[in-house]
């Protein structure tokens, strides 16, 4: 069985032999024409500009975001103070959440500190874990300088505490890492350089290695968004909602000014898939065909273990101000209880994206005719038919019985977008 080193040394044979192909529908964009589907090279340089101001960070001259970031020694200038240059920051900053991770934590940061673009910190967030993780982490980050360990007081739910990655970060460039998955040494050079080709672009993607509990491989694939490159916005987020995925590709590569005002993660289930749906509304992609991201599949992950399990249980593990009654019922202090309503949330927040990134009427009423066709792609009308049902767990079961019972159980392999067998 094939199994990758995290480190980044592939053994039996090299994974980029596997999956040469090119990511469907994810291609370096051209530089869009003008209209007002797309946003423009400026907005982002701009972006870029201040953002970097705020935190007294300098990137190479020529780049998007690469200006003198002066504003700071500007205003000392005319208040007649002298103060040092500021301490020049880092292309990439690297969020890391993680709560009780101590199991695949050292492999993970293993494998990004071994990364052939050096340009970068990592940032560490730890929610009050109880187990080994802030030794392990502490112990990196008083090895190597580029990490930056926090640790929360109380565990403020998975939602907030990734948030808190992006607020600490510096960089042009931002990703989210979660705690058990790793790497391949030259992910960054390679996003990086695919971001720094497409000024427009607000996000890169890779092709995918999933593998195991053990560091397995279980399969190559690349998510297919077609038209997600496009310059029009109504495309780029149709190319993203109508497509079945595991939201692998939250995980990938942004630009940091193009997630300024965004939902970012957020405390609810699916929110994950919102954002890159927003991202979709905020410009095009890019994408690099190589399976860089390896992205591990075992028992106690939280789609498998929690989110498809108990949609309570999932609000629960979002945000911690989420409670439990007597009678085990999720519920948000002084707030209402999180709905079970997994799909209908998710095109609720659908609506209020196009509301908030879209104000050109016929822009804005291309991307509702998307949402329109919603419904009847990728079998959304039964997911939503199936959470209705999840209500009423008796008439669930019935209804699945009966499914069994005229088509039999079926054991096809898994496919981009399903979660594959661990057995």
């Amino acid at each position: 069985m094939l199994r990758v080193d995290i480190s980044g040394a592939y053994t039996a044979s090299r994974l980029d032999n596997i999956n040469n192909g090119q990511v469907m529908g994810v291609a370096a964009a051209p530089r869009p024409a003008e209209n007002s589907h797309a946003p423009q090279r400026r907005d982002f340089v701009e972006a870029d500009r201040h953002l970097n101001s705020e935190v007294g960070t300098q990137t190479p001259a020529g780049g998007a975001g690469g200006h003198e970031r002066a504003g700071s020694r500007a205003l000392t200038a005319r208040q007649g103070h002298h103060v040092a240059a500021p301490e020049p920051g880092p292309r990439v900053s690297i969020g890391l959440p993680v709560y009780n991770g101590e199991r695949y934590l050292a492999g993970t940061v293993d494998s990004i500190l071994a990364q052939d673009f050096t340009d970068f910190e990592l940032i560490i967030s730890d929610n009050a874990s109880t187990d080994r993780t802030g030794e392990i982490c502490r112990a990196y980050a008083e090895r190597d300088g580029r990490v930056r360990y926090f640790r929360n007081e109380r565990n403020l739910g998975a939602g907030p505490n990734y948030d808190n990655c992006f607020h600490k970060a510096r960089g042009t460039y931002f990703k989210w890492a979660a705690h058990d998955d790793c790497l391949a040494p030259e992910y960054l050079s390679k996003a990086v350089a695919a971001l720094d080709a497409a000024p427009d672009a607000v996000l890169c993607t890779v092709g995918i290695t999933e593998i195991g509990p053990n560091d397995e491989v279980l399969r190559t694939y690349a998510n297919s968004f077609p038209g997600v490159s496009s310059p029009a916005a109504a495309e780029r987020f149709g190319a993203v909602i109508h497509a079945r995925h595991q939201c692998e590709d939250f995980f990938g590569l942004y630009r940091r000014s193009a997630l300024v005002g965004s939902g970012l993660h957020d405390n609810y289930s699916g929110s994950d898939r919102v954002l890159l749906a927003e991202m979709a509304l905020r410009g095009p992609w890019v994408g690099v065909p190589e399976p860089l991201f390896l992205h591990r599949e075992h028992e106690a992950r939280y789609t498998r273990a929690i989110l498809l399990q108990d949609r309570r249980q999932a609000a629960l593990w979002q945000d911690s101000t989420v409670q439990q009654d007597g009678g085990g019922a999720a519920k948000r202090s002084k707030a209402k209880a999180p709905s079970t309503l997994f799909h209908l949330v998710i095109y609720r927040k659908y609506l209020h994206l196009v509301r908030k990134n879209v104000p050109r009427p016929g822009a804005r009423a291309a991307c509702y005719w998307q949402l329109a066709r919603w419904w009847m792609t990728d079998g959304h009308l039964p997911d939503v038919l199936r959470d209705l049902l999840g209500s009423y767990p008796t008439v669930r079961q019935r209804a699945r019985s009966v499914k069994q019972m005229v088509f039999g159980k079926r054991d096809a392999p898994p496919q981009p977008g399903s979660l594959p067998n661990l057995k």
